[in-house]
């Protein structure tokens, strides 16, 4: 039996960085708090592969838990839902690791059971991510509306960039800001 110490991420997450590593053939996942603390974890293609699409079907299903909506409209109001949710997020500033602490330790871990769930709250769209590493290290995080659809993004356009034939729709890539516009 494996012991599992695990450490929940119950502070507000500032960024979460994904990149493709092609030396380890993984993807790197970096998450940092408003604390300064970082957690460093490993995806493989398998664990990818099954967490993309629970991810998006969790999603529809919380979107759509009060509302009489047949698949293809639990699909619209989750694409609906993505787009303002990726029109506000930010892509852009540089991931901040200067001062941080690395409580679980600074390698990666190499995650090998990922569980997720609804936060159990009624009328709630949160998600709560639970890694796990073959030692028994892990972690939950909740993810609010916006950082799911962030978070499912970075996932899908690096698997994009891994080359590992992984194919999901994203409309992400299709969402931009409008540029700024004098209406007279």
């Amino acid at each position: 039996m494996v012991s599992t110490l695990s450490w929940q991420l119950n502070m507000q997450i500032k960024q979460l960085q994904v990149a493709y590593a092609p030396e380890h053939d993984r993807i790197l996942m970096r998450i940092n708090s408003a604390e300064n603390q970082e957690v460093r974890v490993w995806l493989t293609r398998r664990m990818v592969r099954m967490l993309i699409p629970s991810l998006d079907e969790m999603m529809q299903k919380l979107l759509a838990s009060d509302r009489p909506l047949n698949d293809e409209g639990r699909k619209a109001l989750l694409e609906m839902s993505r787009e303002v949710s990726l029109y506000s997020a930010d892509f852009k500033s540089p991931f901040q690791d200067k001062n941080t602490t690395t409580p679980l330790g600074a390698d990666p871990l190499l995650i090998t059971q990922i569980e997720l769930r609804p936060s159990g709250e009624a009328h709630n769209t949160d998600l709560v991510l639970k890694l796990v590493a073959g030692t028994g290290k892990g972690f939950e995080m909740r993810m609010a509306e916006q950082l799911q659809h962030g978070f499912a993004d970075l996932l899908i356009k690096t698997c994009g960039q891994a080359d590992w034939g992984l194919h999901f729709k994203s409309t992400s890539s299709i969402i931009e800001r409008p540029e700024t516009r004098h209406l007279n």
